[in-house]
């Protein structure tokens, strides 16, 4: 994991957002408010990106958004476990998936028989 740097400062830990969104027709998750915390965000972009299979870039701060990790599919469950690990505090991560999207169940392979 990238090394965190944690300042303690009076008040409400600021927020991490946490979404799902389109782009070009592919679905995305966004993660923005991490350089309030003094993460590195290549490191992050870099774990998740093994821990999840999938691609994960940094994105630029421009006029209309934040900088963030934008991690290709629907990762919003993982990536906030994920920030939990990271020693971001879980009542500081807001999660909005859209409506009716729910992230990938974990793979399982169809020869696999469960008995009850």
């Amino acid at each position: 994991t990238g090394g965190v740097k944690v300042s303690i400062r009076a008040g409400k830990p600021p927020n991490v957002q946490v979404r799902t969104d389109m782009r070009r027709g592919h679905h995305v998750t966004l993660v923005h408010g991490l350089e309030a915390y003094g993460v590195d965000m290549e490191a992050l972009a870099a774990c998740l990106q093994k821990a999840l299979a999938s691609a994960a870039t940094v994105e630029e701060a421009s006029p209309t958004q934040p900088s963030g990790v934008m991690v290709q599919g629907f990762w919003d469950v993982a990536v906030v476990e994920w920030l939990g690990k990271v020693g971001i505090p879980s009542e500081s991560i807001q999660h909005q998936a859209k409506k009716g999207q729910q992230q990938k169940k974990a793979k399982q392979g169809s020869n696999i028989v469960k008995h009850s």
